[in-house]
């Protein structure tokens, strides 16, 4: 059986974290902008294509800190709040005029619950995951609560 060089493994990996963290930042863009939608929040978004090349670009960091975290320094997993911190402020520059930072705290905290339901699941943690999702569905609601009484 012939070997697969080094670095198309590597390039595989990358596409995969790549692409994992493209969809859930995808995800958590669309489900942000339907929860502010249920709250009577507009969520100023750009076209489409616009959103998707933002989130590419911003994947693509996370993609880089993932490997960081997992290749370069295992074990300092911690590090991904950087990572995160920068999507955030990607998003937040790339829609300066458009969102305050609540809005890009919001997103980066869908993508978090995303990314850790996905992972709990893909681990059999069903009950972590559905704890999780639970209590951000609660802070949710509290929060749709307070922003419906102002």
């Amino acid at each position: 059986m012939p070997q697969i060089m080094p670095e198309l493994v590597f390039l595989m990996k990358f596409a995969i974290r790549w692409a994992g963290a493209f969809l859930s930042l995808g995800l958590a863009v669309v489900l942000l902008n339907i929860y502010f939608g249920l709250i009577g929040n507009d969520l100023e978004l750009r076209t489409a294509g616009k959103e998707a090349a933002i989130a590419a670009f911003a994947s693509f960091v996370e993609a880089v800190g993932i490997w960081l975290s997992v290749s370069v320094f295992p074990g300092a997993g911690r590090a991904m709040i950087f990572f995160i911190f920068v999507t955030g402020l990607i998003y937040k520059i790339a829609h300066f005029e458009d969102w305050n930072w609540n809005d890009a705290v919001m997103l980066m905290a869908f993508q978090v619950v995303i990314v850790l339901v996905g992972v709990s699941l893909a681990a059999g943690g069903f009950t972590a995951a559905i704890l999780i999702l639970g209590g951000f569905v609660l802070v949710l609601g509290l929060i749709a609560a307070f922003a419906r009484s102002l």
